[in-house]
């Protein structure tokens, strides 16, 4: 089945903080999307997580406990989200959803003895960190602009909003080629990306990655993020191999772009 003909869901949550084994949904939000277009309403159902919502949290989302302190909880919430799952049978999407939102929907339910869990996600975050890993930020925001996916500042970080932006940005993601235009072909290729950043992640941590087209190592954070290793700041290596959580084999690769320059009687 083609992607692009497929209903999808995207989701978001907005949630007391950013911890999965202690925090809590205070908002769940989606959007339908159909050929590339809204399906029915926006979705936007506050959640009373039952306890305090952290002070940086409200700074990202802007939402106080007592804006909450009437919802329905999570059980509730959960049974109606199950509804449009089984009901509709969309394909789901999100952003980051693998690594986050996912994780702490399946968390909720179980502290409330809910046995279900989210069919399988397509992931547009993935699919940036592999074709758009050369970017300053991979935030939601910054991803969409480059598919000319805007958002009004006013609803920037809403759960409904955010969503709606995920199903465009999964769109034009087809649109432009980067993910396959068949659903088996997506997931499957998602999941060879999964595998294939997991191991560049154990390989380098954040501090470097192969350069998609020529295999090139370049720096993968920080303001000289992009950069090939060959070309970067001497200076900046010196402080990338003096973090603790760099991994031997980005050590290395450092270590051995500073002795060339070395040898070749360069001033450090």
């Amino acid at each position: 089945m083609r992607l692009s003909d497929a209903l999808i869901l995207a989701i978001d949550t907005e949630t007391t903080g950013p911890r999965v084994d202690f925090d809590r949904i205070i908002e769940l939000g989606g959007a339908y999307v159909f050929r590339g277009r809204p399906w029915g309403p926006l979705q936007r159902t506050p959640v009373n997580p039952g306890q305090y919502i952290s002070a940086g949290a409200i700074t990202v989302h802007g939402i106080r406990a007592e804006d909450v302190a009437n919802a329905p909880k999570w059980p509730e919430v959960a049974a109606r989200f199950k509804a449009h799952l089984d009901t509709l049978k969309p394909v789901l999407c999100g952003y980051n959803a693998l690594y986050f939102d996912a994780n702490i929907i399946h968390a909720e339910n179980e502290r409330h003895d809910i046995s279900w869990r989210l069919p399988r996600i397509l992931d547009p975050f993935l699919w940036a960190r592999w074709d758009h890993r050369g970017e300053r930020t991979l935030k939601l925001g910054t991803v969409c602009d480059l598919y000319g996916i805007h958002l009004p500042e006013d609803r920037a970080h809403s759960a409904d909003a955010d969503s709606y932006a995920v199903a465009l940005l999964l769109s034009g993601m087809i649109v432009a080629g980067i993910i396959p235009d068949d659903v088996e072909g997506a997931f499957a290729r998602q999941a060879e990306i999964q595998r294939e950043l997991d191991a560049e992640m154990a390989r380098f941590g954040r501090y470097l990655y192969e350069d998609r087209e020529d295999g090139s190592l370049r720096i993968g954070l920080g303001k000289h993020v992009g950069t090939r290793l060959a070309d970067a700041d001497h200076e900046y290596l010196r402080w990338m191999l003096g973090r603790p959580d760099l991994p031997d084999e980005a050590r290395e690769s450092i270590r051995r772009t500073l002795g060339k320059v070395e040898q070749m009687g360069f001033s450090l």
